[in-house]
């Protein structure tokens, strides 16, 4: 393999300046035209030529590291929600359209290379083959309800890209993870919620959409409270702070565990600042599920950790400290949001939360109607109004608030099933493997990812965030990490440590 130097050297110097010239005008010309083009596209624009720029530099200086910057590329940005619909139909639910994201750009760059390490044996599958063939069963599912259900095949065909293109996300984050990418993945974690929170605090002091306003164009939603208060429901760079709070729930568990995986003390100051962050964005989100999933995230880490045996050896004094600093970070920003939060609890609209039974009773009559093929993947909104005796369609047009009423409401009875199916083998597969990762650092940030999931799958009772991108990617990311560290932790010494940077062998 070529080395940097051997790489730099063997290029003469003569042609390397005969390139400058036009190299700094191609960078200046996207530049150009973002001056001139409406904000979404100017953003799009210069955040693809930032892509190409980081991506030259890659092949340029250390092209014996691309799949490695390739991986934290699709990683780092995989929460942008800068992306591109194409046959795009107005909809919520589902995608609706064929999507094409910053992140794919570098996913997909990224696939030939992991094409040809599958091939060449330098890698291989580390998604658990129970995980892999109950999610192919889904699909196909998928596919005879599409056929059964015979309406609006077109949103079906962009529910099931989405459900594809997430399995490819967790098979291509598990894959081409490495133990060296562990820290570089926190920092970029801790960078994404510094991102998001940022802005989410900026919407929160001024009541202007800052940031939002790039990818959405709408106004920070607002709630009105029994008491007549209005309260502001930031989002940061998402379409809807439930998102964004569901966001937080999956990665502040991480981030805690990443304080403990961490070594130096920058490092640590990073992780724990945006910790700090994102617990107080999840709060000014004001979403009690998402407070809810978030305390059963925290407990669950807890328990893993405990099962594990992290807390306790020689590290027990600096895992206790750090656990009664972020206890008391918590209990000082519930006081400090505690008007907020009391607002939220008991005097939040009683409508908000009985509208969510209407919907769910229309779901429970859309499987009672079509308990095998369903009303047609992707399409509850589309033919709600069928099943809606009390016209809940007139002034609440929504998906059913509960992913896995949709998922059988949609899909049938078999693909509900299947589904749950699907979350139970993954939980499973991890505890299984959890045992046997020695590594420490691995273990936290393993027990953390999984402990996210749990809370995260706990929200999808009252909510359907997980249709909605860019969350969907997030989530399977995290999960292709979590079985990438698995799979790296419960390697034998040998493949692990003994094999050149990048060829470790991942069992199956």
């Amino acid at each position: 393999m070529t080395t940097a130097s051997e790489y730099t050297a063997a290029a003469p110097s003569g042609r390397r300046v005969s390139w400058v010239l036009p190299g700094l005008l191609a960078g200046g010309l996207p530049f150009a035209v973002a001056a001139v083009a409406p904000s979404r596209t100017a953003v799009l624009i210069l955040a693809a030529s930032l892509g190409a720029a980081a991506l030259a530099a890659l092949v340029a200086f250390t092209p014996a590291r691309m799949a490695d910057g390739l991986f934290l590329g699709f990683v780092g940005v995989v929460s942008i929600p800068l992306a591109k619909y194409f046959f795009y139909q107005p909809h919520v639910g589902g995608w609706p359209g064929l999507r094409f994201s910053l992140s794919d750009v570098f996913l997909y760059l990224a696939a030939p290379l992991l094409l040809a390490a599958l091939l060449w044996g330098r890698r291989r599958n580390a998604l658990p083959t129970t995980v892999l063939l109950i999610y192919g069963l889904l699909l196909a599912w998928y596919s005879v309800s599409l056929l059964l259900s015979g309406s609006h095949l077109d949103l079906g065909l962009f529910e099931l890209a989405s459900a594809v293109h997430a399995l490819f996300l967790a098979f291509a984050t598990a894959a081409l993870f490495r133990r060296t990418l562990l820290i570089p993945f926190l920092v970029l974690l801790s960078g994404a919620v510094g991102v998001h929170t940022v802005f989410a605090l900026l919407q929160a002091a001024t009541g202007r959409p800052i940031g939002r306003s790039w990818f959405h164009g709408t106004e920070v939603l607002r709630e009105t409270l029994v008491s007549g208060a209005v309260r502001l429901r930031p989002s940061g760079l998402f379409d809807h702070p439930i998102v964004y709070a569901n966001f937080l729930v999956l990665a502040l568990p991480v981030l805690a565990a990443g304080y403990f995986a961490c070594s130096g003390r920058l490092r640590r100051i990073l992780v724990a600042g945006a910790f700090s962050l994102g617990t107080a964005g999840l709060i000014l989100t004001l979403s009690r599920g998402a407070w809810i999933s978030a305390a059963i995230a925290s407990g669950s880490l807890l328990l893993l950790a405990w099962r594990r045996g992290l807390l306790a050896g020689a590290a027990r004094t600096s895992v206790r400290r750090g656990l009664a600093g972020a206890a008391g970070l918590v209990l000082a920003l519930g006081v400090f949001f505690g008007p907020a939060i009391y607002d939220r609890l008991p005097r939040s609209q009683a409508g908000n939360v009985e509208v969510r039974y209407e919907l769910n009773a229309i779901a429970l009559r859309m499987i009672g109607s079509h308990p095998v093929g369903g009303v047609g993947l992707n399409s509850f909104i589309q033919v709600m109004e069928r099943y809606d005796p009390r016209n809940v369609t007139r002034y609440f047009p929504a998906t059913v608030h509960n992913l896995y009423l949709l998922e059988a409401a949609e899909a049938g009875v078999p693909g509900g099933l299947l589904f749950l199916l699907l979350i139970f083998a993954v939980v499973v597969s991890a505890l299984r493997r959890l045992r046997t990762v020695a590594d420490p650092d691995l273990a936290w940030v393993a027990a953390a990812l999984l402990a996210g999931f749990l809370g995260f799958a706990v929200s999808q009772v009252a909510d359907f965030s997980h249709r909605i991108e860019p969350l969907r990617s997030i989530v399977w990311v995290h999960l292709g990490l979590l079985f990438g560290i698995l799979g790296v932790g419960s390697a034998r010494p040998a493949e692990a440590i003994g094999t050149p940077p990048g060829q470790e062998v991942v069992p199956a």
